[in-house]
């Protein structure tokens, strides 16, 4: 299920230096890379080598999954958030 992109809540710098981590990444031959927000809201971000600037969020609730990195493995967002 495709989700809408949020904005996220780590500030300008931040994100720039996550976005260029996930870019290096995806660069070395990553297919997926999740972002946890620990942050502000309770979410997960997956994103994907094929479409790096449009990442599935996962919200608490729902199961967010590694697709095509890793088939048919899910995990329940709560339990990211668990600890």
């Amino acid at each position: 299920m495709q989700r809408s992109v949020a904005r996220t809540t780590y500030g300008e710098g931040p994100e720039a230096e996550m976005s260029r981590k996930r870019a290096d990444y995806f660069a070395a031959g990553t297919v997926v890379v999740w972002d946890v927000d620990l942050v502000g809201d309770d979410v997960v971000r997956v994103h994907r080598a094929h479409d790096p600037l449009n990442p599935t969020i996962y919200r608490r609730g729902e199961l967010a999954e590694a697709e095509p990195a890793v088939p048919g493995w899910t995990m329940p967002v709560d339990d990211v958030f668990a600890w």
